[in-house]
């Protein structure tokens, strides 16, 4: 059946669908950012330790680690609207559960429940594929990048403004209600999208790459606490290099492996998911470093003597470039191609780390080094998605997204963490001295330049991956260069 034929079976509107899951995407993205400013105010209303506050974020990104990769596969099996009303409910059950929260055990359980909802973005860019014609996947790939930046945008200015004149459990109880209307939408304006093919989930492999992925996460969240050459640190590479390893050898035996690796050995997904992984890192490297060099004293030479707020509204043009130009990415691929457009969105990125280390105190040239940033990402993310969607058989688009997006949260955690130990490194007061910032803005522009190289590797104009009986929906090559 074509993708007209569906569409005139489930008489919907295609717009209407497309606005619910960037709405989904938009408050999940939201509710992940939200809490963030407002860490150190929970921290001393519930009494917690560093440690324990430290796994009130760490929960989010395990769950999101080990659900998503399994979530994205049940996406390409089963019918996605199910899925997607089935994720909504178990965030709006975990912000419940945050949100009345006495205890931080109780509310490290919530983040745990909401850490599902990471699952939402892949499922937005399946459903996005099923429902729109080829013409407004790309568009709708953008869109959905452009509101994950808008949400972490929002979410920064409005948790300083919420917390600021309401208690702090109003930080769970707005997104509750939010996502609650969503899922009501999602209910009635998303369309049935059944499977392309129906098969079974390899869960003995998702619970090794999800081990894995999980492994790996809690090594880097600690190692700054261990140390970067520690044996504790050390073991966690291990176990998670066995756990993927072994991984591997499953997949290539399994007649219906939850991610075919073999595919994934092809240079378009390879070269997506090494941008996903570098650009989480440079992204949330640049995030981390920012606050900490602008609430710097004046008389520093380099800091702005920044509030925290002050931080936040410096920030928001990140959110807001992405948001912006995400959505163009597709209209850049038509003129440019696949390849110039990634590079285009590296190089923005580059740029970025540059400014930062010729700022010298100046406001403006921080802030340009922000809208760099987002714009880079917007850019980069959106055409890394774009390749992943366009060249993924149908029945594996929802793992293969999934995946992308897990690969970015550990090179992300990588970069806040490896940021951090450098930049609280040498001293003790742990105030970041100018030649911590220089060397993790000099390890940015390393990271953009291996980047770079990398989306050298794409092919000028994209061929359609294909399997028998798993084609993509559209055909990429007139449109890729």
């Amino acid at each position: 059946m074509t993708l007209s034929d569906r569409s005139h079976e489930r008489s919907v509107n295609p717009t209407l669908t497309l606005a619910v899951v960037v709405a989904s995407v938009f408050a999940y993205k939201g509710l992940e950012s939200i809490l963030s400013p407002a860490l150190p105010l929970i921290q001393e209303s519930l009494g917690a330790t560093e440690a324990q506050i430290a796994w009130v974020i760490t929960g989010v990104l395990l769950t999101g680690a080990v659900a998503t990769p399994l979530i994205g596969r049940l996406s390409d099996i089963r019918d996605k609207k199910t899925i997607l009303l089935a994720v909504l409910a178990i965030v709006a059950a975990g912000t419940a559960v945050s949100g009345l929260s006495n205890s931080i055990l109780m509310l490290t359980c919530g983040q745990l429940l909401q850490g599902v909802g990471l699952a939402v973005v892949p499922l937005a860019f399946g459903i996005i594929r099923d429902t729109q014609t080829e013409a407004r996947i790309k568009s709708g790939n953008g869109s959905v990048i452009a509101f994950i930046y808008a949400g972490t945008a929002f979410a920064l200015v409005g948790s300083g403004l919420l917390v600021s004149i309401l208690p702090w459990r109003w930080l769970f109880s707005v997104p509750f209600a939010v996502i609650t209307i969503i899922f009501v939408a999602a209910w009635r304006l998303v369309p049935s999208c059944p499977p392309a093919n129906h098969g079974r989930v390899d869960y003995t492999g998702a619970t090794f790459l999800g081990s894995g992925m999980a492994v790996i996460l809690v090594g880097i969240t600690k190692a700054p606490e261990w140390g970067w050459l520690s044996v504790e640190f050390g073991a966690t590479v291990l176990i998670c290099v066995a756990l993927l390893t072994t991984f591997v050898a499953l997949e290539l035996r399994s007649s219906e492996p939850l991610i075919d690796v073999r595919l994934l050995a092809t240079r378009p997904l390879a070269v997506s998911c090494l941008v996903y992984l570098l650009c989480g890192f440079a992204t949330n490297a640049l995030f981390l470093a920012v606050p900490m060099l602008v609430q710097q004293p004046t008389d520093t030479g380099f800091g702005l003597g920044a509030s925290e707020f002050t931080t936040s509204l410096l920030l928001l043009p990140l959110g807001l470039a992405g948001a912006v130009v995400a959505p163009l990415t597709g209209w850049l691929d038509l003129r440019v191609g696949g390849r110039t457009t990634m590079l285009t969105g590296v190089i923005l990125a580059g740029a970025s780390f540059i400014l930062l280390l010729t700022a010298n105190g100046h406001f403006l040239m921080v802030m340009g080094a922000t809208i760099l940033i987002g714009a880079s990402g917007g850019i980069t993310l959106t055409q890394a998605m774009n390749t992943v969607a366009l060249t993924s058989p149908v029945s594996r688009i929802g793992a293969f997204s999934g995946l992308a997006f897990v690969v970015k949260a550990v090179g992300g955690t990588l970069g806040v963490q490896l940021s951090g130990s450098i930049l609280t490194t040498g001293t003790s007061t742990a105030a970041p001295t100018w030649a911590s910032f220089t060397i993790v803005f000099v390890m940015g522009i390393s990271v953009t330049a291996l980047v770079a190289l990398s989306c050298l590797l794409l092919p000028r104009r994209a061929t359609t991956t294909s399997t028998q009986g798993s084609e993509p929906l559209v055909d990429t090559r007139a449109s890729t260069d």
